[in-house]
């Protein structure tokens, strides 16, 4: 077993307990920034500025990272998904050919081969991550894999263009600890995923 992909394991397993936790109430009360400038309080003889009437615009809603020009050949449902639930036990033991620990979830742990598999609807996020990137095509969908190494591989498929869905992707990462093709193993996980959701 080597750190580093403990390290991930753990760092992946502390952002999917955020993404998926509840928010949390911000307390507190609004102050003046004390490095402001003071307004006088003398009466001015000049008179004000008339403030003005245009109302600003409203912020943009969070939307994807750009990754280039999107192909959807094939429109799936991305909203109103579990978003560990694509993937079933049985996808991941025929996919390795080990046994899963999981009932279902976000991660699944393989022994013989060793893994650690995770699966989410999520934003693309391919052109952040470090590693060899290949933009390749699963069920006439853009799609993205990425090898940090031979040891962990994650391919995300893009389920529809639609600027308003905030997770248009299915993603599946593979962390093996034995001697496993990571990036086909991803591969087959993200296509098993990508033919069950439902299409739009």
């Amino acid at each position: 077993m080597h750190l580093r992909p403990a390290a991930v394991l753990l760092a992946l397993g502390l952002t999917l307990a955020t993404a998926t936790g509840c928010a949390e109430q911000v307390r507190g009360s609004a102050s003046p920034d004390p490095n402001a400038a003071e307004q006088s309080t003398a009466p001015s003889t000049t008179s004000r500025k008339p403030r003005s009437s245009a109302t600003p615009s409203k912020p943009a809603p969070p939307t994807a990272q750009k990754q280039g020009d999107v192909k959807i050949g094939t429109r799936k449902k991305a909203t109103g998904l579990e978003t560990c639930g694509v993937l079933k036990p049985a996808d991941v033991e025929a996919a390795t050919g080990g046994k899963s620990s999981a009932d279902g979830g976000c991660i699944h742990t393989v022994t013989n081969p060793s893994a650690v598999i995770t699966q989410l609807v999520t934003v693309p996020d391919a052109v952040d991550q470090e590693g060899e990137k290949k933009q390749i095509d699963i069920g006439g969908n853009t799609a993205w894999q990425v090898a940090a190494s031979k040891e962990d591989c994650q391919v995300t498929v893009m389920l529809t263009d639609d600027p308003d869905v905030i997770t248009p992707a299915f993603s599946v990462s593979v962390l093996a600890i034995d001697d496993l093709d990571t990036c086909g193993t991803a591969l087959k996980l993200a296509t098993a995923g990508f033919n069950r959701i439902p299409n739009a």
